[in-house]
């Protein structure tokens, strides 16, 4: 075999053809994997434009995205050069797709089309081949089908299969683009994704090398390899290294956040387009240079960084587990942060941390900072403000702020630059009344809104939401009732009926609130209601018995009062900022949704309005002045009908309707067949919205306790799994309480609630597979303050079979593997009760 790093255009390049093997399995990326390869494109992409401009220089790096093992093809007739793709067929697949997507965009733009053909024969066909020769990649034959009608251009092309689920992503992510944007991403493809392409010999046995590429068993994280060439440079220092910084360090973050804190050290240094997934690579180039450039004293150099980054490990541990900071008020935000559930925050909390630290901040300037930082998330939430760039936005922060400012008015200055969209007091106002708050955010941020706009009634008997079963529920509900029907057509006005005003305020915030007795208030009509919610415990829910009736005006006024609350709680950005004229964040999410509208389906007007927050007359009227618009001829009457003001964009010899008939979609009479049809709901699901299904408005605890339960079952062993659940359902039936985390890998925490903050024991990581004893945290409450205490848990802990933790680690956060609790169990089970009598002897 040889291998050679080269690019994609440099592969593909020539007449010759890749095959996939019969053994591999079929095209399989989904949007998961997608989203991560757009994001690297689109990374990229941004290097491009910022050359462009002049604002940097084209000297950033190209991005690496893995190997192509190839084998020489079997003999045949054909005299093409053929290569067996032995590995990475996904990768090329997705490449060769996107590559199609840009093609037919630029060819949509009819500006040069001539750039549309140089593209589909330079990477995408044998020019002067015939039959299957042609394409420069045969998939298998399961994907054949639809792949041939990507690179075809055929009526067909973004069907449902994966293949065509790809191509739709990718037409959909460049809906906006202007020419040069996709000629971008065409350069970012062809040139500035390298990869390692690795051939092999005649003779080669292919399968055991595919077998062999896919069975390499669990790789080092990017801390163990991080600490290995630590040490490795540290020949005379290690061993005091190690046992005074790094264990320590190690043992006070646990592995998960070791690693973060790699990423966001690199970040606070300036690099704001430093990756997790890179940490390895990107701290060794910066400690080779340290070492290189401290001469005689580079150990000591390397234990300074070290010594400096355990600083910064201490200060990341009040962002990720806020129970450690001290201050009420800074503590109280940075949980508000933490329940937001993105961590797109924790690059310019840890900075903010730091400037504290070293007396450029208080207390008070760092907690009102990140109420900034909470409005400036949430505002944008509510008014559906896209999140594209704004990892870059949180990343960039920490060295873009100005210093000659107090912290909070630096932070508050940042966000509200025009470019960076903060929503106004108007705006908001406007999103409240009018947007479809149902799909707005992640079920967990939509419960967060709701729960913090309760507790700014100040209530002297707050509701405890963590032990709350509640979930979001429809004052007016979903399901129009003739009941309902007719309490809204005395309501309506002249150019609306009653099924449109429903569909028009059903899901805006006004018509929303928290409730744990949902299947109770159901359909009923409000009178019923009425009843439930006076006895609620919620002061919103109180409030809203009191109104005579439910209806538009009701949803309207109560809209009106969430809109006070919500600007009280959510500070403004400061006078300039983002006004966020006319509707074009209404407007680009309905093209993104046409161009993700798959052949042999259609939707109608009034679903597409009732996804973007309009009116079916606006949404009309929108794709009339638009001719040409991409897939807009799938876009019918609500009785599956070809609308009379459609228009095609030139002459076509094919009407809409045979257009549509071509693609799969199936007519009876004038109607289009509404088993064909997407509703709102299935079109949000297109675009990566949340759809708001009683499944997906849970508590986000109970959310989180499901991403547990399954990575614990995706991660570990059949017995672990049962021993676990066994051992929770101990803890729980005496009392014990439980805790989730919040990152992709969910922990779960036994601890016992003794009031204000709970008492945290043991925490699970179903992924990494680690058992994780907080001596750290329990250190610090009462009754386990006492040191003797913790030495007898210890103690007791040690008395389990293969468990040996050392005395040293009395005040840390040491582990034992999960794999272990089989063998354990029934001792640990002793434990816990232990634990749990010492606990509520501090009540």
């Amino acid at each position: 075999m040889k291998a050679d790093e080269t690019a994609f255009q440099q592969m593909v390049e020539g007449t010759k053809q890749f095959q996939v093997p019969l053994y591999q399995r079929t095209y399989s990326w989904q949007r998961d994997e997608l989203q991560r390869l757009w994001s690297d494109l689109q990374e990229q992409i941004e290097i491009l434009s910022d050359a462009a401009d002049g604002s940097t220089q084209h000297t950033s790096p190209e991005h690496f995205i893995g190997s192509v093992v190839l084998a020489p093809g079997p003999a045949s007739n054909s005299k093409l050069p053929c290569w067996l793709l032995v590995d990475g067929q996904q990768r090329l697949t997705s490449l060769m797709i996107a590559l199609a997507a840009v093609r037919d965009a630029v060819a949509a733009l009819e500006e040069e089309p001539e750039e549309s053909e140089r593209i589909h024969e330079t990477y995408l066909v044998n020019k002067y081949k015939k039959k299957l020769d042609r394409y420069r990649l045969l998939p298998t034959q399961a994907d054949r089908a639809a792949f041939t009608a990507v690179i075809d251009r055929e009526r067909s092309a973004g069907g449902s299969d994966n293949i065509g689920q790809s191509y739709t992503f990718f037409r959909q992510r460049m809906v906006d683009f202007d020419l040069s944007d996709l000629l971008r991403v065409e350069e970012v493809v062809s040139s500035r994704l390298t990869l390692v392409e690795i051939t092999t010999d005649q003779g080669d046995n292919v399968f055991r090398i595919f077998e062999s590429l896919n069975n390499t068993g669990k790789g080092l994280s990017q801390t163990d390899l991080l600490r290995n060439y630590v040490f490795m440079l540290l020949p005379n220092l290690g061993e005091e290294v190690y046992e005074g910084v790094w264990l320590p360090m190690q043992e006070e973050l646990g592995p998960e956040n070791l690693e973060l804190l790699g990423w966001l050290d690199l970040v606070l240094r300036g690099d704001d387009r430093a990756k997790q997934s890179d940490v390895y690579r990107d701290q060794q180039r910066r400690l080779e240079k340290v070492h290189r450039n401290a001469g005689p004293r580079s150990e000591e150099a390397i234990r300074d960084e070290l010594m400096e980054l355990r600083r910064l490990g201490q200060l990341l541990l009040r962002v990720v587990e806020p129970d450690n900071e001290s201050d009420e008020e800074l503590r109280a935000v940075l949980i508000r942060l933490q329940e937001w559930g993105n961590t797109i925050y924790q690059p310019l909390a840890l900075h903010l941390l730091r400037l504290r630290d070293a007396a450029g901040a208080t207390s008070e300037e760092v907690a009102q900072a990140l109420t900034y930082v909470e409005s400036f998330l949430v505002r944008r939430m509510i008014a559906g403000v896209m999140s594209q760039g704004l990892n870059r936005t949180f990343n960039a922060a920490p060295t873009e702020l100005e210093t000659d400012r107090p912290a909070a008015e630096a932070v508050h200055r940042y966000f509200s630059h025009e470019r960076r969209r903060w929503p106004s007091d108007r705006v908001l106002a406007e999103a409240v009344h009018e947007r479809n708050f149902y799909w707005s955010g992640r079920a967990n941020q939509r419960m967060y809104v709701l729960q913090r706009l309760e507790q700014s009634y100040n209530d002297p008997e707050p509701i405890d939401f963590t032990a709350a079963k509640l979930t979001i529920e429809h004052i007016m509900p979903k399901t129009l009732t003739p009941e309902w029907r007719d309490v809204l057509r005395r309501q309506t006005s002249s150019d609306e009926t009653p099924e449109e005003l429903h569909a028009r305020l059903l899901h805006t915030l006004g018509n929303l609130t928290l409730t744990a007795q949902n299947a109770q208030l159901s359909n009923h009509l409000f009178r019923r209601k009425q009843e439930i919610l006076d006895a609620s415990a919620l002061r919103m829910n109180r409030e809203i018995a009191r109104s005579d009736e439910w209806g538009r005006e009701a949803v309207e006024n109560r809209a009106e009062r969430l809109t006070k609350q919500a600007i009280r709680l959510w500070p403004a950005p400061l006078p300039g900022g983002a006004e966020l004229e006319d509707e074009r964040y209404a407007w680009q999410l309905l093209r993104r949704t046409l161009a993700a509208l798959p052949a042999g389906n259609w939707t109608s007007y009034g679903d597409l309005a009732r996804l973007v927050g309009s009116r079916s007359n606006k949404v009309g009227g929108y794709l009339s002045s638009r001719p040409g618009m991409l897939n807009a001829h799938r876009v019918l009457t609500s009785e599956g009908e070809i609308s009379s003001s459609f228009q095609w964009p030139d002459e076509r010899e094919e009407t809409p309707r045979e257009v549509l008939e071509k693609e799969g979609v199936c007519f009876q009479g004038s109607n289009a067949s509404l088993e064909q049809r997407l509703d709102a709901q299935a079109l949000a699901g297109l675009v990566g919205l949340e759809s708001g299904s009683n499944e997906e408005d849970i508590s986000p605890e109970e959310r989180r306790r499901r991403s547990f339960r399954a990575q614990l079952a995706q991660h570990q062993s059949e017995l672990v799994f049962d021993t676990v659940q066994g051992l929770f359902g101990q803890w729980r039936g005496n009392g014990g309480d439980f805790g989730y985390g919040t990152a992709n890998e969910t922990s779960c925490t036994l601890q016992v609630d003794l009031g204000e903050r709970p008492l945290v024991f043991l925490r699970f990581y179903p992924r990494s597979g680690n058992l994780e004893v907080n001596f750290q945290q329990l250190g610090k409450r009462s009754p386990f303050d006492e040191l003797a205490l913790r030495r007898e848990l210890l103690a007791r802990l040690n008395q389990l079979p293969d468990i040996d933790i050392p005395e040293t680690k009395v005040n840390l956060r040491p582990s034992f593997p999960m794999e272990l609790l089989p063998k354990v169990a029934p001792d640990l089970g002793g434990v816990l009760d232990w634990f749990l009598d010492q606990a509520r002897s501090a009540l």
